[in-house]
């Protein structure tokens, strides 16, 4: 038995480390290794669901977050990466519940404050999506997709001067942020 458990953290190490460096397909085959031997080890349970949500595999996703969820329903990070899978599965109203479940749980978790924000956005909810960008950006300073995003609910709201200095902001946080430098471009023409 100890040894068993033995090969199972040592495989997940070495998965996790290839999931890190982006070695997606390694990392998914030693995940779903495990996952033959404990089907419930909730490590990979979780991270296997969210690396597919960054393979954009969010049929999968779905079904292996929920699953995470049954297995520990206090883990801020897997109603938050459920909630991605959500939005890209075009259902943002039960992405948004998870999203608020995830701050439920854990009140200074940055990127769901943000994912709610776009959440907002895609329902053209511009106002909350501002106040959502907002709160991510007062838990972490150097948020720079919250800036952008910050500026460009501002800009639907017309608020172009506000825009340009959230822009100005990311791209002083990250000065090869081409989406930022875009953006800015945009709203200043838009002035």
């Amino acid at each position: 038995m100890h040894k068993e458990n033995l090969t199972i953290k040592e495989t997940f190490t070495l998965a996790f480390q290839n999931h890190k460096k982006n070695n997606f397909k390694i990392a998914e085959n030693l995940y779903k290794e495990i996952l033959k031997i404990k089907s419930n080890h909730f490590e990979s349970v979780f991270y296997l669901g969210a690396l597919l949500v960054q393979t954009k595999n969010f049929d999968k996703a779905k079904q292996l977050l929920q699953k995470a969820i049954q297995i520990n329903p206090h883990f801020a990070a897997a109603y938050n990466n459920l909630g991605i899978a959500f939005i890209e599965l075009g259902e943002d109203k039960k992405a948004m519940s998870h999203f608020q479940k995830a701050i439920q749980i854990k009140p200074d978790f940055e990127n769901a404050h943000y994912n709610i924000g776009v959440a907002f956005d895609k329902l053209n909810e511009f106002q909350k999506a501002v106040g959502c960008y907002e709160k991510a950006i007062q838990i972490n300073p150097n948020y720079v997709n919250a800036y952008n995003n910050l500026g460009n609910a501002l800009k639907e709201l017309g608020e172009y001067k506000k825009a340009m200095s959230c822009y100005e902001k990311a791209i002083k946080i990250q000065p090869n942020h081409v989406t930022a430098y875009n953006n800015l471009g945009v709203a200043f023409k838009e002035l």
